[in-house]
């Protein structure tokens, strides 16, 4: 069985669009360790506003989101700023594991920035780019949404299953 690449495309966007989502609405209801974790990573000037991070997270997520079931052709726009947060995301996280190898991430329960976290989100910018460039629409974006959700909790599961055993 073959997949396309608009499909391949799809399911990244919508999974990068999630993750945005969610990791934006975590953000904001831990604002503290969130801002706390900024500080640890050293990067961002002090008066950062930690917040702001949470928020462009959420609204970045929920337009790509809205855009992919509403109107995919007209996403372009939402999708072109995901991928530049994750682009940012990429370069920001590695710059952390080259030059801070022992700060927490502050994604997802992941202990430190690994490179792992670096790929995951070279990926969903390269995914989020080729559907932008390409505008690529999908007959049945239901099933890429869904499969986009099924990969999230895939990985949010492997991440709880490390944490017990």
């Amino acid at each position: 069985m073959t997949v396309p690449w608009a499909a391949g495309m799809t399911v990244l966007t919508a999974l990068g669009a999630i993750l945005l989502a969610v990791a934006g609405v975590a953000h904001a209801a831990r604002p503290r360790e969130h801002r706390a974790v900024l500080r640890v990573h050293g990067l961002l000037p002090p008066g950062w506003p930690a917040p702001a991070t949470a928020g462009a997270e959420i609204v970045v997520g929920v337009a790509v989101l809205a855009f992919l079931l509403a109107d995919p052709a007209g996403a372009t726009l939402p999708v072109a700023a995901q991928t530049a947060v994750y682009c940012v995301f990429a370069g920001y996280t590695a710059v952390l594991r080259t030059r801070r190898p022992g700060v927490p991430c502050g994604c997802f329960g992941v202990g430190k920035v690994s490179w792992a976290v670096v790929a995951r989100a070279v990926v969903l910018a390269a995914g989020s780019a080729g559907y932008a460039a390409a505008r690529a629409v999908v007959p049945d974006r239901w099933s890429c949404v869904a499969a986009a959700v099924v990969l999230a909790m895939a990985g949010h599961l492997v991440h709880a299953w490390r944490g017990t055993t």
